[in-house]
């Protein structure tokens, strides 16, 4: 296993399952040292092992709270001495909420996680950047940041918050990109496809949806979290020193189809 992240120092939001838990799992397999955090206090607590204790903190924590964001860095900063690198992979979509949620609710619960969310962690974790010379933010966005739900699948009715949110999310980056360039701070963005996740399983166990799923990926399946992992464990290091303010599509070919 290569040791990129060695010296690296990390949050991740979102860290309790799905893409954030293989996010985890990846930095600490690259030698990074990883404060982990979530409002699920009990899937957090899944990912620590006595062997790498030293190297991994957990923190439950809401991003849509700014206090919650500030203790989150602070307790960071404090525990391993400085602050390398944040993964925004705290997310949500209206399938999650209660039944009863009604528009309003879903707009403003997805938009406070996905979007107000991404926008407060960056601002925190960009001034203890600065001040150890540079950095990288990974944030998540989604096919949906850049294409709209397809007709065929059940999930929109053109009102949903969650291609909103991930719109704003890439927007945001990409105004982080350019502006922080000459301060080298990266800021990036991962666009996934459809991955299994707790985010999605709620409709894969409808087997004609998951099916439909599957086909819109030219590759014929939806990812594994860990291959999305991979991609914002590249962006997150040194490698990848000349990309900024970019959309990285890992989506099995469904925007260039």
């Amino acid at each position: 296993m290569m040791n990129r992240l060695g010296d690296k120092v990390a949050i991740v939001t979102g860290a309790a399952s799905g893409i954030g838990a293989a996010t985890v799992e990846k930095f600490l397999a690259e030698g990074a040292k990883v404060l982990a955090t979530d409002v699920n206090e009990a899937g957090l607590s899944r990912l620590m092992e006595s062997d790498r204790d030293s190297r991994l903190a957990l923190r439950s924590g809401s991003v849509a709270e700014r206090a919650d964001v500030e203790t989150i860095i602070s307790e960071c900063v404090t525990r391993f001495g400085r602050l390398d690198i944040v993964v925004n992979s705290a997310g949500i979509t209206p399938r999650t909420l209660p039944p009863e949620a009604d528009i309003e609710e879903r707009w403003d619960a997805v938009m406070d996680i996905n979007a107000k969310g991404t926008f407060l962690m960056c601002h925190s974790a960009v001034e203890r950047m600065r001040q150890s010379g540079g950095g990288s933010i990974v944030n998540l966005g989604s096919i949906m940041s850049l294409v709209s739900y397809p007709t065929t699948l059940p999930f929109s009715d053109g009102f949903s918050p969650y291609p909103q949110s991930k719109g704003a999310v890439l927007q945001l980056t990409r105004d982080m990109g350019i502006r922080l360039a000459a301060e080298n701070i990266r800021v990036n963005a991962v666009c996934p496809g459809f991955v299994y996740t707790a985010l999605t399983e709620n409709v894969t166990e409808t087997p004609e949806v998951h099916e439909t799923m599957k086909a819109l990926h030219p590759m014929g399946r939806m990812a594994e979290p860990s291959e999305i992992a991979n991609v914002i464990a590249f962006l997150a290091s040194d490698e990848a020193s000349f990309v900024t303010g970019a959309a990285w599509t890992v989506d099995g070919g469904y925007t260039a189809a």
